[in-house]
């Protein structure tokens, strides 16, 4: 995690409790509770404000799967505020692309906002691997940047340099193509941000202008500006289900 990720989540950290992050995650998944089959519920991308949250106290396996320690750590900081002994919780600091995933059977993955940042010849084969790991009656959850997010310009030839792919649904229904899976959820959200956001958002920009000895002026206000600009939240949320 580069340093200005790393500040946000400590800012992250500073302005959520565990609590709030329950209760604020939008998970589908919920109303599908009684139906999961036997095996481990995992989180790639997990972060500290993971789903796997969601599940702690029920007696459920958990694993989640970040490419960075300090998020892991924050997670199982969280697991224990949470005094969550009933659940077996394992965390790995795991590349989802590259490296070997936990072998062994998965009920439910979440995998919430993290595709975008591969091409969709990537995003086959690191599905082509969860699907090895599922079995008939597994869940997948899927949020994504649709093609309607804000910082999508296809007329700019940087367009792609840092999120890989802006989805469409047929994106995402050809990923999970009808014949070996059943769509049971799919929303488009667009909302503005929490003033709690926005706060987050500033205190952030402003840990990163001290970082960086960015003095106040007129550099310091423009660079502020810009990266507090209050640009409209979007996501494409889909629930598949193994045939």
């Amino acid at each position: 995690m580069d340093t200005q990720m790393r500040l946000y989540w400590e800012t992250f950290s500073e302005f959520y409790t565990t609590k709030e992050i329950i209760k604020l995650a939008f998970n589908p998944l919920r109303d599908f509770e009684d139906e999961l089959t036997d095996g481990a519920i995992v989180d790639f991308g997990c972060g500290q404000a993971s789903f796997l949250l969601d599940y702690a106290g029920k007696g459920k396996r958990l694993i989640g799967v970040d490419n960075d320690n300090y998020q892991l750590e924050q997670l199982q900081l969280r697991f224990e505020e949470l005094a969550a002994s009933e659940n077996q919780l394992i965390l790995q600091n795991l590349d989802i692309f590259n490296d070997q995933l936990p072998q062994e059977h998965y009920a439910a993955v979440f995998l919430a906002n993290i595709m975008h940042f591969f091409n969709l010849e990537d995003c086959v084969k690191i599905l082509t691997k969860i699907e090895a790991q599922l079995s008939a009656g597994s869940f997948v959850y899927i949020s994504v940047h649709p093609d309607q997010y804000y910082a999508n310009n296809p007329a700019s030839p940087a367009n792609n340099d840092y999120f890989k792919h802006y989805f469409t649904l047929a994106d995402l229904d050809n990923l999970f193509p009808s014949e070996r899976y059943e769509r049971l959820f799919y929303a488009h959200i667009e909302r503005s941000s929490t003033k709690k956001e926005r706060n987050v958002k500033e205190v952030w920009v402003d840990k990163f202008l001290d970082h960086n000895q960015i003095q106040p002026g007129k550099l310091r206000d423009m660079i502020r500006m810009e990266n507090t600009a209050d640009h409209p939240q979007n996501d494409r949320i889909c629930v598949y289900r193994l045939l």
